[in-house]
């Protein structure tokens, strides 16, 4: 049965304020943790969990607090310990041992001097928490509030990205949303602090000079709405998809640039962005969704029924070509990456926004993560009006967040 965990990191404290590693050292929160504590609370009041874990350290078990109810603590959800690295600032520990944290950014299995954790070891313990927490529940939901480091850890491991993983830490009080079923993960949401609106503070390593792309799903059309795949056959929003589309024009981060698929669903979503922001929308077919061939206009149930042996092995993962004569979700992985690849190297150090489909812009995020096709199912696509950013910087892209939607709420 599907068991759906929420991680949560942790609200500021002043270790956070003052750029120190903190690690198994306690510092309380500061005003602007309790505050982001209580809109986070705010946001999660209705939602239901069975179970709610949080490690021992006292910034978790204050975050966990603001959720209003009962906290279970376990130190396996801990912080690594940094050995002589704890309450030492960044340009500290690179005074000291700039070869081991040179070691460390590069996803090298290193310790801290002074008895500091192995990041393999931190990987498993927070991976025993996690199975005996899956195994308790057998299904439901739960909570668990840790730190940075070993959710970005323990989420790399899961998706299986290479290191140094390309995704970034969590920000203080972000949650990531992942379902487990039958052993396998289906990771939905990634990095969503949008309960902070706009006093969200700067995420973790974003620089001025990233360009960073702000990769959107149209509205929804009839097709969505009745569960049918579109793919090349151009389909407009219905009146659910345009209300979503002028719904997230209102609130989406402002854009430098824009471009969309030329499909109708996508190309009026970003219409309605490009009105309010008063922006030029630039038209790009390699943007369009994966071709379906065959399969386009049909139910996942009819195509089940009409094409049985294909579509099995479609859900086995093999990477057909949809629909017999469609396209194949590595080669829409491919013109994807080479399109917004193209389009990032043209706006160095800008936000563009991209407003694409489902299931191209879940390969492109394959792509980024390393995720082989076969596996694709480790990540959701994005919902409706849904976006996702990525920055591109010096070392390459970097998933921030995924799955986002506060218009929605």
């Amino acid at each position: 049965m599907p068991v759906e965990i929420t991680f949560i990191r942790h609200a500021q404290t002043t270790g956070n304020a003052s750029g120190r590693w903190q690690g198994h050292t306690n510092s309380r929160l500061t005003d602007v943790g309790v505050a982001q504590a209580r809109a986070l609370g705010e946001r999660l009041a209705e939602k239901q969990f069975d179970l709610v874990v949080a490690s021992d350290l006292q910034r978790t078990m204050d975050t966990a607090a603001a959720l209003g109810r009962a906290v279970e603590p376990d130190p396996l959800w801990r912080e690594p310990f940094f050995g002589d690295w704890e309450d030492c600032t960044t340009g500290e520990i690179m005074a000291r041992n700039p070869d081991l944290v040179a070691a460390l950014f590069a996803g090298e299995d290193i310790a801290a001097p002074g008895g500091g954790e192995l990041m393999s070891d931190v990987v498993a313990r927070t991976r025993q928490a996690l199975d005996g927490l899956i195994s308790r529940l057998g299904d439901g939901s739960a909570a668990v509030v840790s730190h940075g480091m070993s959710l970005l850890m323990l989420v790399a491991t899961l998706l299986g990205t290479t290191r140094p993983t390309p995704l970034r830490l969590l920000s203080n009080t972000s949650t990531a949303t992942a379902v487990f079923d039958e052993g396998r993960v289906h990771l939905q949401v990634y990095n969503d602090d949008t309960h902070l609106g706009h006093t969200a503070l700067p995420h973790f390593g974003s620089s001025p000079e990233d360009t960073e792309l702000l990769l959107i799903r149209h509205g929804q059309t009839i097709a969505n709405a009745e569960g049918r795949w579109q793919g090349h056959a151009d389909g407009e929003l219905d009146e659910m998809g345009r209300h979503q589309a002028a719904m997230l024009a209102k609130t989406i981060p402002p854009l430098d640039t824009l471009y969309a698929s030329p499909l109708a669903r996508a190309a009026d979503t970003a219409d309605a962005i490009a009105e309010v922001q008063s922006l030029e929308v630039q038209l790009d077919p390699d943007l369009k969704e994966i071709g379906f061939g065959e399969w386009e206009g049909l139910s996942p149930e009819q195509i089940a029924e009409i094409y049985p042996e294909d579509y099995r092995s479609f859900r086995a993962g093999v990477d057909l070509p949809r629909g017999g004569n469609g396209e194949t979700f590595a080669g829409v992985r491919r013109r994807m990456a080479s399109s917004l690849g193209s389009i990032v190297a043209a706006n160095p150090g800008r936000t563009v926004g991209v407003v694409s489909h489902g299931g191209a812009t879940r390969a492109y995020l394959t792509e980024i993560l390393g995720i082989p096709s076969e596996q694709r199912r480790r990540v959701d696509g994005l919902g409706n009006t849904h976006y996702g950013r990525l920055a591109f910087t010096g070392r390459g892209p970097t998933v921030v967040s995924w799955n986002l939607g506060p218009h929605l709420r």
